[in-house]
């Protein structure tokens, strides 16, 4: 057999699932199926496909994006991350923070999926819908190794879709997201619920401290 290079798997996959996709209206560009709103909400359905030592990987990203709202919010984590009591790793460079803040603040992504689990049904295992449903994130020689992988694939647009379908307004955003939602609960001056979600956001994120620093920083906006 020929062997095949990430072109080649990446066009396989697109033939499965690309009829499904233009029938919701999504078009695909580079490595995504993408679709918009009059929101501004723009949804992806990334593949990212890579080749290592012979075998492929592939993990299926899903997307929120918005890059009116995530302006706003990466407007205040910019002062944050320049704050002078933000710590930085201390073997980073001057232009390794750099690149960092540059990195973060161009980021447009209000809400990702990268583990496909949280769509598992109640009544089974994770084992057994790792089982069925593998494609998200697997590792081949050759794209038939993974069991029943078109069928697979057409789940996967199902799951994207119905996804899709349930996010983007301002409530998911409030009850769903981080700084998001800080930013648009400031906005409409919600203080009990700003509060609230405050409260939720410090228990949720990685650093605390630069959740406080976000949160100084917006209640000046």
């Amino acid at each position: 057999m020929m062997n095949k290079t990430t072109k080649d798997i990446l066009a396989d996959i697109v033939s499965v699932i690309r009829p499904s996709f233009e029938s919701k209206g999504f078009t695909f560009k580079k490595n995504c199926f993408e679709s918009s709103d009059s929101s501004g909400n723009v949804y992806q359905y990334e593949i990212n496909l890579s080749k290592s030592k012979g075998h492929f990987s592939l993990h299926l990203r899903l997307k929120l994006l918005n890059k009116y709202l995530m302006k706003e919010v990466n407007a205040v984590l910019e002062k944050v991350l320049r704050d002078s009591n933000y710590r930085y790793p201390s073997n980073w460079s001057e232009k390794d923070i750099e690149v960092s803040i540059k990195t973060r603040i161009n980021d447009y992504c209000v809400s990702m999926i990268t583990d496909w689990r949280c769509f598992k049904n109640e009544n089974e295992s994770l084992d057994e819908f790792r089982s069925r449903f593998s494609i998200w994130m697997c590792v081949f020689n050759d794209i038939n190794e993974v069991n029943n992988w078109e069928k697979q694939l057409i789940e996967s647009v199902e799951l994207s879709i119905s996804w899709f379908s349930m996010i983007g307004s301002d409530e998911w955003i409030i009850n769903n997201t981080l700084y998001p939602a800080l930013l648009m609960l400031k906005k409409i001056k919600s203080g009990n619920e700003l509060d609230e979600k405050y409260r939720d956001v410090l228990s949720k994120v990685r650093s605390e401290d630069e959740a406080k620093l976000f949160f100084n920083y917006l209640s000046v906006i």
